[in-house]
C-alpha cells in the first residue's frame, strides 16, 4: 500500500513538473485572451477606432494609418498591418470618402496597352497621339492625359472642372499628404504618396489652371526629387497639352 501511495505521489509530481514547462497543461500569460478583436478593419479616411484590449499597437504604414495606445487613425488611402500588443495582427484598409474620378494608371515606365488595360473611366480622345492617350469624362476629371516617352508613361494629368474645388482639395488629400507650395507669384499645392519623399512613388502638383479648369500633375517622386528648383515636374508642356485641348 505504501508503495502504490509512493508511486501516485511521483506521478503527480512528475506531472506537476510537466505542466511549469509546457503552457498547454496551465495555459501561460501569452495565451490568455486579451479581448483583441482580430477581425479586418474598414475605416474612412479621417475617421479612427478604438480596438479594446490594446495596451500598444504599431503600423506597417504610418502614412496609411497611425496609432497611439488603444486607438488608430485613418489617415490616407490604402492598406497596411496593424500589431496589437506586440503579438495579434490586424489588417486595415482606408477607404476614400470622396470619389471623383478613379485613381489614375502611375506605375511609371509602363507601356501605352498598360495603361488602356487599366484605366476604366472614360473614352479615348481622338486628341490622343502616338506620345500621349487623352480620355474623356473620366469621372469628374473632364481629361485624363498619359504621356509618355519613349513608349514608357512618364507623367500624368488631370483636368477637373473649377465646380469641384471644394471636394476636390479633400480628394487629393485624402490620397497625398498635400502641403502649399509657392513659386514667385504661383501657388501649387504639392503631394506625396508617402510621409517622406524618399518612400515616395507619386508626387502631385495641383494648380489653378483658368478659371474654368484646376490642373493637377502626377509624376514619379524621382523625377521630382531631382529637380533642384522644385518646379512642376513636365508642368509645362501638360499646360500646353491641355491648352490645346481645350482650344480644340
Amino acid at each position: 500500500m505504501k508503495k502504490k501511495n509512493l508511486i501516485l505521489l511521483f506521478a503527480m509530481m512528475m506531472a506537476a513538473t510537466f505542466c511549469v514547462g509546457f503552457a498547454s497543461c496551465g495555459g501561460s500569460d501569452d495565451d490568455e485572451d486579451d479581448g483583441v478583436d482580430t477581425t479586418p478593419i474598414s475605416l474612412v479616411a479621417g475617421k479612427d477606432k478604438t480596438i479594446q484590449g490594446a495596451d500598444t499597437i504599431t503600423t506597417s504604414n504610418k502614412f496609411v494609418a497611425y496609432a497611439t495606445k488603444n486607438v488608430v487613425y485613418a489617415s490616407h488611402v490604402g492598406e497596411a498591418a496593424l500589431v496589437v500588443n506586440g503579438k495579434k495582427t490586424i489588417p486595415i484598409k482606408v477607404l476614400p470618402a470622396y470619389h471623383l474620378y478613379d485613381d489614375p494608371v502611375c506605375k511609371w515606365g509602363c507601356d501605352v496597352n498598360y495603361v488602356k488595360n487599366n484605366q476604366k473611366q472614360g473614352t479615348i480622345s481622338s486628341k490622343s497621339t502616338s506620345e500621349m492617350v487623352v480620355y474623356e469624362d473620366a469621372g469628374a476629371a473632364s481629361f485624363l492625359i498619359y504621356r509618355f516617352k519613349n513608349s514608357k508613361l512618364e507623367s500624368v494629368a488631370a483636368l477637373v472642372s473649377t465646380n469641384h474645388t471644394s471636394q476636390y482639395a479633400s480628394y487629393l488629400a485624402e490620397r497625398y499628404l498635400m502641403l502649399p507650395y509657392y513659386q514667385g507669384k504661383d501657388t501649387y499645392f504639392i503631394g506625396a504618396d508617402n510621409i517622406d519623399l524618399e518612400s515616395a512613388s507619386t508626387v502631385v502638383m495641383m494648380e489653378v489652371y483658368n478659371v474654368e479648369y484646376l490642373m493637377t500633375a502626377y509624376m514619379p517622386a524621382k523625377d521630382y526629387s531631382s529637380r533642384s528648383n522644385r518646379s512642376v515636374g513636365n508642368g509645362d508642356d501638360l499646360r500646353e497639352i491641355a491648352k490645346s485641348l481645350m482650344s480644340e
